[in-house]
């Protein structure tokens, strides 16, 4: 084999493996293990799995949270939570599906605010679901108001209960 041919063939084998390019990060879900506490109030997530959210950061970490609520409380005060990330290092955004305990994008999901549903901690919370649907019947049978990710505010967030605020 010649050295134009071998080189060739590197090349074309590199190229293909995507050395040389960045290989896009993997910002599925990841799973939560027993004993993985949330790094808002120190609670067990995988005890709730109605529940649950997760943030898959860009450097292929996980922080997993018991609900929607310490979710966003992380995100507004992460400097408080974590002192190796900032919000630039979020990659990917979960909760799981009230219903169905699947998890689906937290930017595209819907959640119910004012229902009868109660969190981890037995407060006021954020029961989350894939589609509009589904949330809409949780608010029929419930009570309470369906909102999306950006309806979600600081103000909304502290008024859901401050048991385990810090």
């Amino acid at each position: 084999m010649t050295q134009r041919l071998r080189a060739a063939l590197l090349a074309t084998t590199l190229f293909a493996l995507g050395a040389g390019s960045s290989l896009a990060a993997d910002l599925s879900p990841r799973e939560v293990a027993r004993n993985t506490r949330c790094p808002v109030c120190g609670m067990y997530p995988a005890l709730s799995p109605q529940w649950m959210a997760q943030i898959v950061f860009n450097d292929q970490s996980a922080s997993s949270f018991d609900s929607p609520v310490d979710l966003f409380r992380f995100l507004n005060n992460m400097i408080v939570f974590d002192k190796r990330h900032t919000s630039a290092d979020v990659g990917a955004i979960w909760v799981a599906d009230y219903g169905t305990r699947a998890w689906t994008d937290a930017r595209k999901a819907f959640y119910v605010s004012g229902s009868q549903a109660r969190g981890p901690m037995n407060e006021p919370n954020l029961p989350a679901f894939a589609s509009r649907a589904a949330a809409d019947a949780h608010a029929k049978a419930q009570g309470g108001r369906v909102l999306t990710y950006p309806d979600i505010t600081r103000e909304l967030i502290k008024s859901l209960g401050n048991a385990h605020q810090h």
